[in-house]
Parts: structure tokens; C-alpha cells; sequence
């Protein structure tokens, strides 16, 4: 497995699993009996999953974690088991069960992923009558959300390819033995420990190059320190969730009006917009501007092999702004010049590091962290939130006898955040996927509606300027 993607099975504990769910919304056709049955369901899966290698493949621990786990074809694969049918007809009911299955733990001793199917549940936003909302539920160190998407395209294509076309619902293999990889382990480890000294030394190197580039102003350094909020406190065990549905023509002629911003840039206006006015509300405002952690793939710099092929930039989300427009374009300037740090060499060999790292040292190290007290700060490091957004692209997947209507997805949360958005579009659908710690997040149906409302405003006062 590769060190990028073992972190995530590293820094979970049991109120923060790295779970990422992509969800599907189907609605009917126009003349078909209704939802799709069961056994329908499966045999769609089973017909589709079977030319996913990946979906295939389950983990396999060194002993004593001397090293970093294996991925290896399971033995005893069957589609079967990670598909799990709810008997759920409310949308509360659906986006409860959703919500709950962040901290329901991965089965172990299966391929790390899970197909939630709730069939015939009314009062989706965005859909009208019945739907099937079919979710795939992963753990981070199988896929990050570029290729959870991926897979949703291909679990969810009209036609599987001839791959996957297959009544084979088991795969016959064998698991390397625990003698073999503790073997390997022993033999690597002086390697091991040798990568890891020539990737400290570089990773220093690369800071003091980034450093020196920002002070000559190639770069922009990110604010590290962020005011607290009531959004950012240890997690407790609960999460709740629940989706805002937002039109995506009306968003590019928004972008098209306003001018050198990208769809990204409005939602996090949007959504930052709609954490200034919470946080004042309940009497928390801000003294400062908040931040967001957003993932940018690094897929277009580099293809390193890895399942989780990302950066996370520091983006200013200029709360202290209130004009809806201004904070847009500040937005755009910010998410640049992250973009850009994070895309140099320098910020690179930095990333790069952790793939030098052996796993039973990054555990250790995680672990003296966690031993250490608490810190008493009015501020936090870096971001107060996340916002995840992955493109799905067009509207054309389908699921039997029903097209996909709307895309959702729920995110990991890590403290100390306990509100983390993920931005998901489909067809002509944009969402924005909520999800969040009920005891820092108190009021969650509020905080849906404020993001509606700083839609809107922003909405008018880009229309207000086009016609001016």
C-alpha cells in the first residue's frame, strides 16, 4: 500500500473513521413499474464489480505493523456482502442512517467498501416522488473522492464493459502469509530507514527553498493561525447530514456575470457567507477570517500511483468580507496563489516526504501526539473547515431502470473541525453535502437554510452588477 494512502488507516480512532461516502439519487422512468428490486440490484452490481480490480482487493496487516499493509486480491470475494439494503422510505430517515454509517467501522477481513441502497425514499431535495439513493461508502485509504467518483461511473454505467460482464460473483486467490510479509519487512527495513533519512534531509531542504521563495514574495505564505469557533472543538461520537441542492446552469451564468471565477470560488463564497452569519447568530463572531482545508488533486502534476492523489490548500474564506462579490473575487485571488504554493517543486518534495516514512514510525509519532495535553488556544491551526468539491460530470449513469437525478457525498471529519462540506455535482445539479458534529454544529436545518440565503445573495448582487 502506499504510504500516502496508509495514513488514513493510521490517524482514524473511534470518533473520527476516514469513511468518505458517494451517494446516487435515482428517480424512476417514465413508464417503468418503480424502484428496482433487490436481486435486480445486486445482479447490476455484481455485473459491473467484477471488472473493478480495485473493489476487489482487500487489506493485509504486517505483523507487529513493521511496515506499511498490502492490498491483495480476496480469497472469498463476494458481491454480496457489501451490498446493504435499509428499509428506509423518509429522507430524514435516509440522511440519519448516512450520517451513523461515518462511524460504523470497514469489515477488516473484506475489500474496504460498502454499497448502501434505500429504495423508495421521498422528500429528497431536488427530487420529486420515490427515488433509490444508492451510496458508496469507502474508507480514505481505498479512494479519495476523485476516484470514489470513478467507481460510482463505472458501478453505475448502462453498459458494463466486457471486463466486467460476468455471472462470477467469487474470485478464487490466496492471501500472502504473515511469515512472508514480516520476512520482507525485516530485509526492507534497513532500506526503509535509510529512504527515511535522505527524505528528511530533502524535506528540510524543500522547506527552506519554499520559506525563501515566500519572503521574495513568489508565493504567498497562508495564515497558520485561525480564530477559534464553535465549529472547532474535539469530535464527539455523532455526526448528522443533510444536502442544500443549488442550480449549475444559473452557477455558470453567475461565474459568466461576475468574471474571472471558477463554480469552486461561488461555493465557497457561499458557504463561508453562510458561516459568518451562523457564527454570529449563536453568538459566536468571528475576529478574524476563517479558513477552509480544500483538497486539490494532483493528478494533472504528477500520477504517482497512489489511491489518494491530493494536496490540501489553506484557503482564506474572507468572512471579515460582507459583500458577497468582493469575498468571491478575494476567494479566487487566494484559491491562485494557494494553487500555485502548492504546485511548486519545493511544495512538492515537501508532500513527498511522508512516502519515507516507515509505518511503525508515523504511528509512533501519532501516537506521542495523542499523548500530548490537550492545547488551550482561542485560535486553530491552518482551516476551520473543509470543503471537498468533485465534478461527477454528466447526468447519463443509471441504476436498472432509473436515471441518476442528484449526487451527494458525506466527508470525514477531523478534529479539532467539526463542520466539513462537500461540494458534488451531476447533470445540472450542483449540492453542497453537509456534514458535521451535532454538538458543535447545534442547529443544522439553520445552517442549511443560511446557505440557501447567502446563495441567493450572492445570486442578486452579481445580478445587480450585470445589469448596472
Amino acid at each position: 500500500m502506499d504510504p500516502r494512502d496508509s495514513v488514513f488507516l493510521y490517524v482514524e480512532n473511534e470518533v473520527s473513521k476516514q469513511i468518505i461516502v458517494s451517494a446516487y439519487v435515482f428517480a424512476p422512468e417514465v413508464g417503468t413499474a418503480g424502484p428496482p428490486g433487490k436481486a435486480e440490484i445486486v445482479e447490476w452490481i455484481a455485473d459491473r464489480v467484477t471488472g473493478i480490480d480495485i473493489l476487489r482487493r482487500r487489506l493485509v496487516k504486517v505483523p507487529f505493523g513493521l511496515d506499511h499493509p498490502y492490498w491483495a486480491m480476496d480469497p472469498d470475494f463476494s458481491v454480496e456482502d457489501h451490498i446493504v439494503f435499509h428499509e428506509i422510505s423518509e429522507w430524514d430517515s435516509a440522511r440519519s442512517a448516512l450520517a451513523e454509517s461515518l462511524l460504523q467501522p470497514m469489515d477488516e477481513s473484506r475489500p474496504p467498501w460498502e454499497l448502501h441502497v434505500m429504495t423508495g425514499v421521498r422528500g429528497i431535495e431536488g427530487v420529486a416522488g420515490e427515488a433509490t439513493v444508492a451510496a458508496l461508502k469507502t474508507h480514505h485509504a481505498a479512494a479519495d473522492g476523485m476516484l470514489s467518483a470513478e467507481l460510482g461511473r463505472r458501478l453505475f454505467d448502462p453498459a458494463p464493459s466486457v471486463q466486467g460482464a460476468s455471472d462470477t460473483r467469487v474470485i478464487r486467490s490466496s492471501l500472502p502469509s504473515g511469515f512472508g510479509l514480516l520476512t520482507r519487512a525485516a530485509r526492507s527495513a534497513p532500506a526503509n530507514l535509510r529512504r527515511l533519512a535522505v527524505g528528511l534531509l530533502d524535506a528540510r531542504a524543500a522547506q527552506r527553498e519554499l520559506a525563501l521563495h515566500c519572503e521574495q514574495g513568489k508565493y504567498e505564505s497562508p495564515i497558520v493561525e485561525r480564530p477559534g469557533t464553535v465549529f472547532n472543538h474535539p469530535l464527539s461520537p455523532g455526526r448528522v447530514f443533510d444536502i442544500a441542492v443549488f442550480p449549475l446552469g444559473e452557477l455558470h451564468a453567475m461565474k459568466t456575470d461576475l468574471g474571472d471565477v471558477t463554480i469552486n470560488d461561488l461555493a465557497l463564497a457561499v458557504i463561508g457567507g453562510a458561516m459568518r452569519v451562523y457564527l454570529t447568530e449563536v453568538g459566536d463572531p468571528s475576529a478574524g477570517s476563517l479558513a477552509a482545508g480544500v483538497p486539490m488533486s494532483t493528478r494533472s502534476i504528477r500520477d504517482d500511483g497512489s489511491r489518494n492523489q491530493f494536496v490540501t490548500m489553506a484557503v482564506d474564506l474572507h468572512t471579515d468580507i460582507v459583500d458577497p462579490v468582493d469575498r468571491a473575487r478575494a476567494i479566487h485571488r487566494s484559491v491562485l496563489g494557494e494553487r500555485a504554493r502548492k504546485s511548486s517543486p519545493a511544495s512538492i518534495r515537501i508532500d513527498e516526504f511522508v512516502r519515507a516514512i516507515p509505518g511503525f514510525a508515523i504511528r509512533a509519532g501519532l501516537g506521542i501526539i495523542r499523548a500530548l495535553p490537550a492545547r488551550k488556544s482561542q485560535s486553530v491551526g491552518w482551516a476551520n473547515t473543509l470543503i471537498t468539491n468533485v465534478p461527477k460530470g454528466v447526468a447519463d449513469l443509471k441504476l436498472c431502470g432509473s436515471s441518476v437525478a442528484v449526487s451527494f457525498s458525506l466527508c470525514a471529519l477531523v478534529g479539532p473541525s467539526g463542520l466539513g462540506h462537500w461540494v458534488d455535482s451531476i447533470g445540472d445539479v450542483l449540492t453542497v453535502g453537509v456534514t458535521a458534529d451535532p454538538r458543535q454544529l447545534r442547529d443544522d436545518r439553520r445552517y442549511l437554510e443560511l446557505l440557501r440565503e447567502s446563495y441567493d445573495e450572492l445570486r442578486l448582487a452579481i445580478a445587480s452588477g450585470a445589469r448596472a
